[in-house]
């Protein structure tokens, strides 16, 4: 009975991220539900972390990427309700965290009930796209786009997934399929959603066939397929240049000078995290404080000028320094430390998540995804994702790590009695 409750309370958890109202900032039904668990969490922390000692390093960094978050705030003298949300942030990512993972380690099946919940947001609340989570990246790009990224792939996604840990006799075409339908949404327009699907299924299929590569064989695979990859690039871009490939935000390749250099491409789409990074050299030891705004216009100058804008309408002053990334983003609007503390948590779950793949572990291809995920919006995304969707993806993680090796343990311990 108790896991059952547990797996009604984790769906309506993830369908609440799509009920928000404005408060502070931008804010959740389920989030205002965690503010309620750190309260809990202070009186049952003893034993999660006597449990689980690894949540003691998870818990230090967040604690320095805090203290570093206040630190700053006070030094530029930030805004009080701006500094507030951008404190906000770091405690709701934490608190997301560890509600979940106090569930899963026990549970992955929790796992499914999850990517359900998400389905089901996406499938009542739309694309979610708000002022928060949204990018002027994004909003340029075009309704088809949007619909691609924010409302389709956010379906797909979670659904491959769960297909992926049921039918588990089926796992090769699985993945096969999920190579199929991110190539199907590169095509589509929807680049990085597809690109993340692509990388999830040639990974997952490995892993599933057991096969260990060696460093020289790690590097002409890459080298291999960064030449073929080029190609496939360069098709792509023919056609469309030729205007067969018209759908999603592929109109992004027509206005590139060059858009044969896949570089050009990356500056065009993520010009906020450019931009973003200037603006942390700029102030690298204490940052500009979180939603701060360009009043000096530079930055959204600098922005415009790498869209092309030769108009201005994007150099409007007033509006916040643009950032389009969870690292560069907290670099940026609280300094260097800030910077290493959260570069430290993303590389701690991308190093554990690929210590937890093991190819007899049904939920496979919800870890990769979960090691891209984390790395591509860590990079590419909106600093509030870090409060809302990666904290998922960190728990997927590290429940898959601590359950495989506890499977291991009791394995070599059954040979161990087995010679005896």
């Amino acid at each position: 009975m108790r896991m059952k409750k547990n797996y009604i309370l984790i769906l309506i958890f993830e369908i609440g991220f799509g009920l928000t109202y404005n408060i502070i900032g931008v804010i959740s039904i389920s989030e205002l539900f965690l503010f309620l668990f750190g309260f809990y969490l202070l009186f049952d922390s003893k034993i999660l972390f006597r449990r689980y000692p690894v949540l003691k390093k998870i818990s230090w960094l967040y604690l320095g990427l805090l203290v570093s978050q206040i630190i700053s705030e006070i030094l530029v003298e930030n805004v009080l309700n701006n500094a507030l949300k951008g404190i906000a942030v770091t405690v709701v990512s934490y608190l997301h965290f560890m509600f979940l993972f106090k569930y899963f380690a026990k549970d992955r099946k929790l796992i499914l009930f999850a990517l359900v919940g998400l389905t089901i947001r996406q499938l009542v609340f739309g694309s979610g796209m708000d002022v928060e989570t949204a990018s002027a990246e994004e909003v340029l790009a075009g309704e088809g786009a949007v619909f691609l990224k924010f409302y389709l792939a956010g379906i797909i996604v979670p659904l491959l997934l769960i297909i992926s840990a049921l039918f588990l006799k089926k796992r090769g075409i699985i993945y096969i399929i999920i190579v199929a339908s991110g190539l199907v949404f590169v095509v589509l327009g929807a680049r990085s959603a597809g690109l993340v699907l692509v990388i999830t299924g040639i990974i997952s299929y490995f892993v599933l066939k057991g096969e260990k590569i060696n460093r020289k064989q790690l590097i002409t695979t890459l080298v291999i397929t960064a030449i073929l990859g080029y190609g496939l690039y360069v098709v792509y871009v023919n056609q469309v240049l030729e205007g067969k490939i018209t759908a999603g935000n592929n109109e992004q390749i027509a206005s590139l000078k060059n858009p044969y250099n896949p570089v050009n491409l990356i500056i065009f789409g993520r010009t906020g995290f450019f931009v973003g990074w200037q603006a942390f050299m700029d102030s690298p030891l204490i940052g500009n404080g979180a939603w701060s705004i360009d009043v000096s216009g530079k930055y959204m100058s600098m922005y415009a000028y790498f869209k092309g804008d030769s108009s201005g309408v994007l150099a409007d002053k007033n509006r916040m320094i643009p950032s389009h990334s969870v690292l560069v983003g907290a670099g940026m609007n609280n300094g260097v430390f800030a910077f290493v503390f959260m570069f430290s948590i993303l590389f701690f779950f991308i190093k554990t998540g690929f210590k937890a793949l093991d190819k007899k572990d049904p939920y496979v291809a919800a870890v990769v995804y979960s090691i891209l995920f984390i790395l591509w919006n860590g990079l590419f995304s909106p600093l509030p994702h870090f409060k809302n969707t990666l904290p998922l993806y960190f728990v997927i993680i590290l429940a898959s790590y601590i359950a495989n090796q506890r499977t291991k343990i009791l394995k070599d311990n059954k040979q161990i009695e087995t010679k005896k």
